[in-house]
């Protein structure tokens, strides 16, 4: 709730502070007084356009306050949470408007400089303006589906904050499920490599340093003619001799038989004959190698071929997955781990797939249901808002509901929805947006705000010369229909109508005051005996005209 309005050098305003309170607080004052100053300050406040047009001649600025009191207006609170801004303790808001003559302007949420955008919000969140003016709820398209759900009751509000809930965990998937499919090609791609290499190692089996063994073996078996006849002239040499050549072991035989015979007639030499009698073993040693290294050799074309094969394709996968056969086993054992976490993300991408169409499927059979409930309510919707406003005077009035559908997922379903409305016969229905007359715009406001009262949670609404184009008993029921509506809501009228007027709970009265050169606006809260005299002004007569006086008093009495 408004409780204080103050405004400095705006416009005809120089000064004013006008202390608000709940119910139907009334504006009434003379043709050019600046009554509508005070509705554009109104405007200013909750983050219309601030022209600096409007700054007062000869200052320097002009300041646009409003004191709120948001101690149930806990959206509000939690808007300002959310923003960061401070919530103070008894639950005040300052709102705060500076426009600077030079065209600048500057926001203030409880003396915080805020961003016009931010400091909007939460002005369209505490007044709602209905008149001449930009600042209208009701008008905004994306606000008709909104209250429309709230008229509605439980049952549609529970169907929606379902369709929201599944609307917001299919988002949720769908986000998971095209960052997956981003990269999926990619992945697929990856797990054809690990698996092609893992099988190609696998189906080897490679053993650390099994190629240079390989190597040797080839070397050996590619040479073998050579090195058996080598071995076998080493072992003739060694062990048999050839032509008149004795033979290594002969020669040393007769050495150790000489170094014998010396050992009986010189004990020092034992130990040389001892050296020479173990060198002749080792000989028979190295001979008897020889013969089984010339059966090794025996030449196995099969066995060359494969040993040839295999050392091929180890040195292939060398060239393909590391410098040595130690790396492309590590290499193997890595891809392994890294091919099971694919394939296990690529199971969860088929289990993302089926959960992202089970929850498209439970979205759309919500949904669907939502725009059921809707459409079931409609008659009664549009029947309610025409019965109100033929209580408002306008008779022929006509008020209904364009429907369209879309086809992809909303958090608000399926359905977009805009009230259209007409004034007289002949005409066609139009978005309320193109209503041209003032006075038929806020019965409008006045008939959908009785309806959606005790679901609309701004607490602050401002009707602007509501009474315009009507008269006789359709201003005194547009009178009692403010009053009905400001037992629920905070609400500021202005008009020119004695019979909204007498229904008012404060009244206050706009002048224009002229002292020299210079002329400024005053407003100024009225006792009882001063609506009287304004109701009679208002009704036309003179302060001394009796009949007037009584027919005043009645007004308020009936107020």
């Amino acid at each position: 709730m408004l409780i204080q309005l103050t405004i400095e050098n705006l416009a005809l305003i120089e000064q004013v502070s006008v202390e608000l309170g709940a119910g139907l607080n009334i504006l009434t004052g003379e043709t050019g007084a600046g009554k509508s100053i005070l509705v554009d300050a109104m405007d200013i406040l909750t983050g219309g356009r601030a022209s600096s047009d409007l700054v007062r001649a000869a200052a320097g600025r002009a300041v646009v306050e409003g004191l709120f009191d948001c101690s149930e207006l806990s959206p509000v609170t939690e808007k300002m949470t959310e923003y960061g801004l401070p919530v103070s303790e008894d639950y005040s808001l300052l709102l705060s408007r500076e426009i600077m003559a030079g065209g600048r302007s500057t926001c203030r949420v409880n003396g915080r400089v805020v961003p016009l955008a931010m400091y909007r919000t939460l002005g369209e969140m505490l007044v709602d303006l209905h008149g001449q003016h930009e600042h209208q709820s009701l008008l905004k398209v994306d606000k008709h589906r909104e209250l429309f759900d709230r008229f509605g009751g439980d049952e549609i509000e529970r169907q929606r904050l379902l369709v929201a809930s599944l609307y917001t965990r299919l988002c949720d998937l769908a986000a998971e499920r095209s960052a997956g499919s981003a990269r999926e090609q990619s992945v697929t791609e990856r797990i054809g490599y690990l698996a092609r290499s893992v099988e190609e190692i696998g189906r080897l089996k490679p053993i650390p340093g099994e190629d240079e063994t390989l190597q040797q073996e080839t070397e050996r078996l590619r040479h073998a003619a050579r090195l058996t006849e080598l071995a076998k002239q080493a072992a003739v040499a060694i062990y048999e001799g050839e032509g008149r050549q004795l033979a290594a072991y002969d020669l040393l035989s007769q050495a150790e038989s000489n170094l014998a015979e010396m050992s009986r007639y010189d004990t020092s030499v034992q130990e040389i004959s001892s050296l020479m009698a173990d060198l002749r073993y080792r000989l028979e040693d190295l001979v008897e190698g020889l013969r089984r290294y010339q059966d090794l050799l025996e030449f196995d074309p099969a066995r060359a071929q494969e040993a040839e094969e295999r050392l091929h394709a180890l040195r292939t996968l060398v060239r393909k997955y590391g410098p040595s056969l130690e790396e492309v086993i590590a290499f193997r054992d890595d891809a392994d781990a890294e091919l099971r976490s694919l394939e296990q993300r690529q199971s969860r991408s088929r289990e993302l797939e089926t959960e992202y169409q089970q929850m498209l499927q439970s979205y759309d059979a919500a949904a669907r249901r939502l725009s059921e409930l809707r459409h079931l309510q409609a008659a009664t919707f549009t029947s309610a808002i025409v019965s109100e406003l033929q209580g408002l005077g306008m008779e022929k009035a006509r008020f209904d509901i364009r429907w369209e559908t879309v086809t992809s997922p909303a958090p608000w379903g399926y359905d977009l929805l805009e009230f259209m409305f007409s004034a007289n016969p002949g005409e066609p229905l139009k978005p309320l947006a193109k209503i041209a007359s003032g006075g038929e715009m806020s019965r409008v406001m006045l008939a959908l705000k009785v309806i959606f009262a005790a679901n609309d949670e701004i607490p602050t609404l401002i009707f602007d010369e509501i009474d315009a184009g009507i008269g006789g008993r359709t201003l005194q029921i547009v009178g009692e229909r403010l009053a009905t509506l400001a037992k629920l809501k905070q609400v500021l009228c202005v008009t020119h109508s004695p019979h909204i007027a007498g229904r008012g709970n404060r009244h206050f009265y706009i002048e224009k005051v002229i002292t020299g050169e210079l002329t400024r606006t005053v407003v100024s809260p009225l006792d009882y005996q001063s609506r009287v005299l304004e109701l009679v002004r208002m009704l036309g007569g003179a302060e001394d005209e009796e009949i007037t006086r009584i027919h005043a008093e009645k007004i308020l009495k009936q107020g």
